[in-house]
């Protein structure tokens, strides 16, 4: 789950190289790796601040797997969500105020979003039983894969969860999308060709091309910033 930082000079990884899910960040400056959560559970799904001082990410810790927010140190800063279902995949609004995730407390994945100032939280999606893996585009809106009729298709929404559209269809399991910095595109993986393989396409959906021609299978892509 590589995720570049807003300067484009760290990304942040997950690595079960020490044992349990850690998270550590790669800082290209300084040509080094560091370990930045290492506690107890889960240290999972991180996502940047818009201004790169802190990071969003899910801790199990505590036993329920909850999203805190830390510094670049590893320190937490506050916990920003409490609930006996399970919260994950954070993403931050443009402007640093909200975070839209990913919870289970309604019976089923379902993306939400939640007031970092005034601590609301208001779900987004209704449509289908499993929704995930949301990206808040600099543009104020939300893209997300979603499973319908046994397959992941890709989506996209306004922040108030108004306006929802289907971006792809009927080309295997489309998953992990992720924005381009201007908005314009969305990078995610499908599995169209066989394995998976990294596909670009506008942000309307159109021109969906492949990207990747490798070995294996590609998948979680992140865009740098430049």
């Amino acid at each position: 789950l590589p995720r570049w930082s807003p300067v484009g000079d760290k990304i942040l990884v997950n690595s079960y190289k020490e044992g349990g899910a850690m998270l550590y960040m790669m800082e290209f400056n300084a040509g080094n790796s560091k370990r930045i959560s290492g506690r107890n559970g889960l240290n999972i799904g991180a996502a940047w601040a818009p201004d790169g001082d802190e990071v969003a990410l899910t801790l199990s810790h505590k036993g329920n797997p909850d999203i805190y927010r830390i510094d670049l140190s590893g320190n937490i800063i506050d916990k920003l969500t409490n609930h006996w279902g399970i919260d994950v995949s954070p993403t931050f609004s443009p402007d640093g105020r909200k975070i839209a995730f990913v919870s289970n407390r309604s019976g089923s994945p379902q993306i939400y979003v939640r007031d970092l100032r005034g601590g609301r939280e208001e779900r987004l999606t209704f449509e289908g039983n499993y929704n995930t893996s949301p990206s808040w585009s600099n543009l104020d809106r939300i893209v997300f894969s979603a499973m319908k009729g046994g397959r992941f298709d890709i989506y996209v929404m306004d922040s108030d969860g108004r306006n929802l559209k289907q971006l792809t269809e009927d080309q295997g399991n489309n998953e992990d999308p992720c924005w381009s910095p201007d908005g314009r595109y969305v990078v995610f993986s499908s599995s169209r060709d066989g394995g998976y393989h990294l596909y670009i396409m506008n942000a309307n959906g159109r021109n969906q091309r492949r990207i990747t021609f490798l070995r294996g299978e590609q998948t979680s892509p992140s865009w740098s910033p430049f």
